[in-house]
Order: structure tokens, then C-alpha cells, then sequence
């Protein structure tokens, strides 16, 4: 057997073989050493650990043993609300907090990490594209409100890029939008519906305020996944996301607000096509999330002529 002399990286002189599994200190120079990779001392560890969590004292939300700052307000809905924040240590990262309100259902938060974390582990054909245009949940547990009552709280990944809901948009307007834009904000609501109704899941509660808008990349993020069911022969309830996905586009191509009547500044072919998607949900079944796309496409090659990229601005001036 080959003897095997370890010595000390720092000055060269001889160590002890138990180097080989412990750090050990260096008689010459008063090194600490170890061969192994896998080895630390407690203390180091320890101070590490407690620069990894500078920042907890100024946090306002402790969920799934992380502590995060709000930063900013972004919204509510009917039974939670929704803050930007940032995990604090020595490896902030950005997020997005839902906390309940007082009175919501319990467990809702955590039914909608299980969906979210469901279709993230789907395996079927596109994932590997569609689960990165879906929300991404990473943890879900309760926390402490400001006043003093526990609230359930769902963190998400930030989706960098994204400006607001269509429904902030549509407010935003305070108009119709060009239906040009209203086109690929369908388009690209459908092709992820198409990808999720193949997996057998209906999201039940696509309306405008569940739909973010990526001004500069032209995209769409659907949210508010806690209603969503999961049921591979149930045509009728994916008929009805396609429904209410022509609703909000109605919304969006609304001279006014209130129940959605198209602009008549809409050209004919979106307007017939949007009228029997709000409401005929058995052409709607069958034709199909895909299916609905194409019609799409078709409908604004006929509009418009070739398709082509325009600026949006989420924000016109009046």
C-alpha cells in the first residue's frame, strides 16, 4: 500500500492523519485544516448562518421558515391580497405574498400551492415550455398580520417582466384597447389552455383581474388557480374556460364599462367570433383550446392582413 503524507497546503510541513476525516490545526503555521470538502466548523457555520438571516428583524411575513419584507401593494381580490416582498438574508430574492383575508375559507391557499405544484410536475408533451408560463408556488403556511391575527399565506415566485392584470389595463384605458393588441392577448392566453385542458385541468375563473400582461415580450400569465379542477372528460367545464376567456376580451374591446358590448371600432371578423365564443359553450368544447386559437388567427389575418409585432403601452395617455 502507498503511504500517504498530508501536508499543510499553507506552509508544506507534515499533518496529522487525522486530517483525513476532522479539521485539525497546523503545528508550523496554525492553519486549520481538513482533507475533506464536506467538513466545517460549528462556529463558522454558526456565524454564517446568522449573516444569512440579517435582515429577519426588519421582515413583516414569516412563511415556510423564511422571513420576507413587503415591499409593495398589488392588489386584492375577493378573499386575499396580494404584496410584493423580498426574502431577506444574505440571498434576497423577490416574491409575491397572497395572504388571506380574515373570514377566507381555510386551506384555500394551500389547496392552490397543490394545483400550482401539480401542474409544475405534469409530464406531458410541452411542459417543459408551459410549467415556466405558469405561476410557481414555493411555499404556503400562516403568518402573523398586523393585527396580530394568523392569516394563511402563499409565496410565489415574481414573474419579473409582468406589468398588472388586464383589468388594470382595461382601467387603465378607460376605453376600448386596439383590438390588435386584444389578439395576441387571446392567442396567448389560449395556448397555455391548450397545454393545461391536454392535462385534463379547467381554471373555472378566467376573467381579466386573473390575467397578467408582459407589455415588452407580448405575454400573458394566468393566475388565481384555486378554483381549478382536474377531470380528463370533462369537456364542458374546459368549454367554459374558453367562455369566459372571450368575456374578458370583451372587456378589453368595451367603449364603456360594465356588461362588455364589442366597440364597433372592433373589425367584423373578431367581432362575430368573439360574439359566439361569449356564448355558445358547446362550440366552444368542441372546437377546443387549440382549435379557438386558429380561429383567432384566422379571424385577425382577416382584419388586419399579416401578422406583425406593435408596441404596447399598458399605460396611454388620454
Amino acid at each position: 500500500m502507498t503511504p500517504l503524507t498530508l501536508l499543510c497546503p499553507q506552509c508544506g510541513s507534515p499533518l496529522p492523519r487525522q486530517a483525513l476525516w476532522r479539521i485539525v490545526t497546523c503545528t508550523y503555521c496554525g492553519a486549520d485544516v481538513t482533507r475533506s470538502e464536506d467538513l466545517v466548523r460549528a462556529a463558522d457555520f454558526h456565524e454564517a448562518y446568522l449573516r444569512s438571516r440579517a435582515g429577519d428583524s426588519a421582515a413583516d411575513i414569516a412563511c415556510g421558515g423564511q422571513c420576507y419584507k413587503t415591499i409593495a401593494h398589488l392588489g386584492a381580490g375577493g378573499s386575499a391580497s396580494l404584496a410584493l416582498a423580498e426574502r431577506s438574508g444574505a440571498m434576497p430574492r423577490r416574491v409575491v405574498l397572497k395572504i388571506a383575508h380574515a373570514g377566507a375559507p381555510a386551506g384555500q391557499l394551500a389547496r392552490e400551492k397543490a394545483i400550482l405544484d401539480q401542474l409544475q410536475a405534469d409530464d406531458v408533451p410541452g411542459a417543459a415550455y408551459f410549467t415556466q408560463r405558469l405561476p410557481q408556488a414555493v411555499a404556503v403556511g400562516s403568518s402573523a398580520s398586523p393585527d396580530g391575527q394568523q392569516r394563511e399565506v402563499l409565496v410565489l415566485r415574481h414573474p419579473t417582466g409582468f406589468w398588472g392584470s388586464l383589468a388594470d389595463v382595461r382601467l387603465a384605458y378607460g376605453r376600448a384597447i386596439d383590438a390588435r393588441h386584444a389578439v395576441w392577448m387571446w392567442r396567448r392566453v389560449l395556448e397555455v389552455l391548450a397545454y393545461v385542458h391536454a392535462g385534463g385541468w379547467s381554471h373555472g375563473r378566467l376573467a381579466p383581474e386573473h390575467l397578467l400582461v408582459h407589455p415588452a415580450d407580448h405575454g400573458v400569465l394566468i393566475i388565481g388557480w384555486s378554483g381549478a379542477r382536474r377531470s380528463r372528460h370533462d369537456g364542458g367545464a374546459q368549454g367554459r374556460d374558453l367562455m369566459q376567456l372571450a368575456w374578458a376580451m370583451r372587456t378589453m374591446l368595451a367603449d364603456a364599462p360594465g356588461e362588455p358590448a364589442i366597440s364597433r371600432a372592433t373589425p367584423p371578423p373578431l367581432a362575430r367570433l368573439l360574439e359566439r365564443a361569449s356564448l355558445d359553450r358547446a362550440w366552444c368544447a368542441a372546437l377546443g383550446a387549440e382549435g379557438m386559437r386558429q380561429a383567432v388567427g384566422r379571424a385577425a389575418k382577416e382584419a388586419f392582413g399579416p401578422a406583425r409585432f406593435i408596441d404596447f403601452n399598458p399605460t396611454p395617455s388620454n
